[in-house]
């Protein structure tokens, strides 16, 4: 039987599976996800209007799900026993670069609910342009954090 201390704690199994490549396909299907979604609430208000609720719940879950990938995924490498230092570099960034998303998401859904009294034309340009800049930040780092990680795990499968 395996104890408690040599799972590696809370954030290792599930039910005999390890947790972070569990958690990290939840990452790897919702932030592009989301991330299509902000580009298109950023240019159209009614789409914003109409799915920003459902997308920020979406954008959330991902957030969440970024950062459970990334806390798992020491305790994974351990298990793994080789050392993916590119990935585990990109696994620190990826959650904090979703961050600005998830807020300038909620920030652009509030002022389309709101209508056009909210902000100047200038400031709702801002927010959109800044939103699909995020957007574009998110996509290209869970990009390079998924290609990473499959790459260190499936090229060393196909190694040995």
């Amino acid at each position: 039987m395996i104890s408690y201390d040599e799972l590696g704690g809370p954030l290792d199994l599930v039910m005999g599976l390890p947790l972070h490549p569990l958690v990290v396909h939840a990452a790897v299907v919702l932030v592009p996800m989301v991330a299509v979604a902000a580009i298109a609430m950023s240019y159209w208000p009614s789409f914003s209007i109409r799915y920003g609720k459902p997308i920020l719940i979406l954008a959330v879950v991902a957030q969440v799900s970024l950062f459970i990938a990334k806390a798992s995924g020491e305790p994974f490498e351990e298990r793994l026993g080789k050392n993916i230092e590119r990935h585990a570099e990109l696994g620190e960034i990826a959650p904090l670069t979703f961050l600005p998303l998830l807020v300038l998401l909620f920030i652009r859904w509030r002022m389309d609910r709101s209508g056009a009294t909210v902000g100047s034309a200038n400031i709702r340009r801002m927010v959109s342009i800044l939103l699909a800049v995020s957007a574009l930040l998110a996509l290209v780092f869970i990009y390079l954090t998924g290609h990473s990680g499959a790459e260190s795990v499936w090229g060393w499968l196909a190694k040995n």
